[in-house]
Order: structure tokens, then sequence, then C-alpha cells
């Protein structure tokens, strides 16, 4: 098995003014240095954000727009006057009730790691490569497999809670106008109708569960890698390509700064009316990022503007991090 490589693109030099030169390099080794001069970081441990680190006023000056919009159907978004908003995904994955039961959690493995009782899970060292904190927003999608699974214990639990309340309705409606009696009407539906509309969404729904919490080397597979990550710190967007991933084994990397990505409210039309969503797409070269799984597409304009207020908010190393919940441990 060949060792796995990373192709970099990033950039050489960055002065106000001028345009940033790209190298490509094919190892960590022939990686081209990043500017040294550190800019103070706003915190008590006086840490310090490099000098591409994101700051509204001191944008080096841009050329011009290159590079096409991702289609015609897009609007692009303006910089800065954010509020303090996020997307509801993120808010409902770092709720105070689940952070509590985290916290817990950690409590109770840090005490049994000390009483020598801990037994660590069969999945607990599979790498996921996601990670959200007050310096590294990245993301890695679960592989279709691992995927699969998840649809398909939603879609059966959410198929039977759905459905249940309709086929009722529609027994008691044949029970009052069938000139059968109602024993026989059951028993036609129980063979029938109920089988079919609740059988299949109930079975679903029970395999999924099965295997989702009691099987997890089944279903549960690491991703490749990320597909994206901005990073605070540096103030620098990586994309990863794994186009030469599965033949040569290595993982393209296209690094930028921040401010050099524009944002894109994406709008598709299908049978139910335009759904909207939100690209960040590269001034120069063509290199985008979409975060439709992240922020699933639907009808509400404000939810792609919201989700972009809160990037440029989490890469703005002039203030605090975005108050949510899922950085309050990162706090002083």
């Amino acid at each position: 098995m060949s060792l796995l490589r990373r192709s970099r693109t990033r950039l050489n030099i960055a002065k106000i003014g001028q345009r940033p030169t790209l190298t490509k390099s094919t190892s960590h080794s022939g990686l081209t240095k990043k500017l040294t001069r550190p800019l103070p970081m706003i915190d008590p441990n006086e840490r310090h954000y490099e000098s591409l680190a994101y700051r509204p006023g001191n944008i080096p000056e841009q050329a011009s727009l290159r590079t096409e919009p991702y289609h015609s159907c897009s609007a692009r978004l303006p910089w800065g006057k954010t509020q303090q908003t996020t997307s509801m995904k993120l808010l409902e994955e770092s709720t105070p009730e689940k952070m509590r039961i985290w916290e817990q959690v950690a409590k109770e493995k840090e005490k049994n790691k000390t009483a020598g009782t801990d037994m660590p899970a069969l999945h607990q060292e599979v790498e996921l490569h996601n990670k959200c904190d007050h310096e590294h927003f990245r993301f890695a999608p679960l592989p279709r497999w691992s995927r699969f699974w998840l649809i398909s214990l939603q879609l059966g639990k959410g198929g039977f809670i759905v459905l249940s309340p309709f086929i009722v309705l529609a027994h008691l409606s044949l029970i009052s106008v069938s000139h059968k009696p109602w024993q026989a009407v059951t028993v036609d539906l129980l063979l029938g109708a109920y089988p079919l509309y609740l059988g299949s969404p109930l079975l679903l729904w029970l395999i999924g569960h099965v295997v989702i919490y009691h099987f997890p080397l089944v279903w549960l597979r690491p991703p490749k890698g990320p597909l994206w990550e901005l990073n605070r710190r540096t103030g620098l967007v990586t994309i990863f390509d794994y186009k030469r991933h599965r033949k040569e084994g290595v993982i393209d990397e296209f690094v930028a700064p921040f401010y050099e990505f524009d944002a894109y409210m994406t709008t598709t039309h299908n049978h139910y009316g335009p759904t909207y969503g939100l690209l960040l797409q590269h001034r120069y070269e063509d290199r985008k990022i979409s975060f439709h799984m992240l922020m699933n597409a639907d009808d509400f304009q404000q939810r792609p503007c919201a989700l972009w207020d809160f990037l440029q908010n989490y890469m703005d190393t002039s203030g605090p991090i975005p108050d949510i919940p899922l950085f309050e441990p990162y706090r002083h």
C-alpha cells in the first residue's frame, strides 16, 4: 500500500496591492513558508493569529473578479454588516441539553479511566475528520454506506410517524361508511393497508435502529478526509480534492485567504418552487465550497444569509468567536 501524500496549492506571497502567486508541491517538505509577521489575537492567553488572519479593516487590495459565478441562478451576498446569526444545524447540535450530556459523558469517561474500568467503544478510534472549535471549522461527510443507514433510519421513523394518524383516520372512516361489520373491515385493513403503509416504514425503522445502535461496525465507516476547512487562526480556507486519491494516494489541497472567497446564494427550481443554498467561490480560481451537506437547501432565503454572516463572524479575528453554545468551552 502506497503512503498517502498531499499536493498543496497555496500562497507564496501576499503583499498589499499584489495578487499572491500560487505554487504547487507534492509533499509537505516542499511547502512554501507562510508570512511570519504575527498580529495579536484578542484573548487572555496572549496567543497570536497569523498574518493572513481575516480582519474586515485589514484586507489587502484585491484584483478584479476573474471567475464567473457558479451559475446564472445565483446572487452574490455582500460582505460586512453582519448579524449574530448561525445555521439551525449548528444550534441543534450544540443545545445546552446536549452539551450537558457530553460534559457528563466526558466526566464519566475520565472517572472510569482513573479507576481503570474504562472500556472503549469499538468505534471510538474511528477518525471522522470533523472539527468545529475556536480555531478550526472542518467538515467531512460520512461515506455513502454510512449515510444510507442513517437515512434509512430517519425515513422509516418519519414515515411511520407521519402515516400513522392518516391510516387510523382512514380506518375509522371506512368503518363508518362500510356495510361490513367493523371486525371485517379491521381484518381487511390489517391484512392489506397496515402492512403496506405502516409495516414497511416500521420495518425500516427497526432494522436501522438495530444496526446503528447495536452494530456500529456494520454501518460506521471513516470518511476519506475533510472536504473543506476554515481556519480562524491562519485566516486560510482549504479545499480538499480526492480525484487522485484512489489511484495515486494523493489528496490535493487548494489553500487561499478567506477574503478571496465570495458568497453566493444559489437558487434551484423544482416542482415545489425555488430552494436556496450557500456557495463560497474563489475569486480568481475555479474552486468552490458548497454547503448543501451542512445546510439543506429549502425555500427560506434567510438561512444562506445567516450562515454567511456566521462564517464572517467566525473568521473575523478583530472580535470574539460567535456567541453560540458550541464555543462555550473555548471562552475564557
